[in-house]
């Protein structure tokens, strides 16, 4: 059984990862609230970068992996767009001097950074290459009990998905959270109707509970402006799944 990142296999990632329609108005109308340059933090295969474009919006999607980025620019070209994109770290990156009127950093990957020094590293990044009136807009999920809570042992189905070349696939996950790093260290395994478990992979996803997050927000010199409990701008509540934040310097 191979075991590897979810970024080197575009082609399943995509599969998890389908459009949405609702995030997609969502994040094309706050950019346009802010000014025309967008830049797509972990923009992966340009789920929300390709959209944004399409809306007529300059837009820089960025990636720490290449092979995310490649399959990126030939969605783009697919779909006759041309925006631009960049290989980097977000927890550390320089564009020398370029700002943007709106940072987006969408569909929970700001969750990929564990520490306090991730998290100062990002938010300090994304100060520097902020326009003095934009913004920094992000979702993640909100952490609940039983989602925290779950077997550690036991496989739940996420999802079955048709590959071009693989067929029908299954996907299934394994979750340990971690109560002294708040990390939730999550396997994907993926079956083909050939063969169960040809594929494996780990998703350590930070949690960040609603009144830490400020905290790590100011942690990088930024601060928090608003908060949804949802696309739909309705506030957060007890009952979200979400907390998409909006952040400014």
């Amino acid at each position: 059984m191979e075991q590897n990142s979810l970024y080197d296999r575009p082609d399943l990632y995509d599969l998890m990862a389908p459009r949405d329609a609702i995030l997609e108005r969502f994040y094309i109308e706050k950019a346009r609230e802010c000014g025309d340059r967008v830049l797509d933090l972990a923009c992966g295969s340009g789920r929300l970068t390709i959209p944004l474009a399409q809306a007529g919006l300059e837009v820089v999607g960025a990636d720490l992996s290449s092979a995310m980025l490649e399959r990126a620019r030939k969605h783009a070209k697919a779909y006759a767009v041309e925006p631009g994109f960049i290989q980097l770290d977000m927890r550390d990156f320089d564009l020398e001097g370029r700002t943007f009127d709106t940072i987006i950093v969408a569909v929970n990957s700001i969750l990929h950074l564990h520490s306090l020094e991730d998290f100062r590293g990002f938010f300090e990044s994304v100060g520097r290459h902020l326009s003095p009136q934009g913004r920094l807009v992000f979702d993640a999920f909100l952490p609940n009990v039983a989602m925290l809570n779950s077997d550690p042992n036991k496989r739940e189905l996420i999802g079955t998905v048709v590959h071009e070349g693989l067929g029908t696939i299954t996907v299934e996950e394994t979750a340990r959270y971690d109560p002294l790093t708040q990390v939730r260290h999550v396997d994907w395994y993926w079956s083909s109707k050939k063969e169960k478990d040809f594929w494996r992979v780990a998703l350590p996803m930070r949690s960040i509970f609603p009144q830490e997050m400020p905290l790590l927000v100011a942690s990088g010199g930024l601060h928090l402006i608003e908060r949804f409990g949802d696309f739909d701008r309705s506030p957060l509540a007890a009952g979200s799944m979400r907390q998409i934040c909006v952040c400014g310097l």
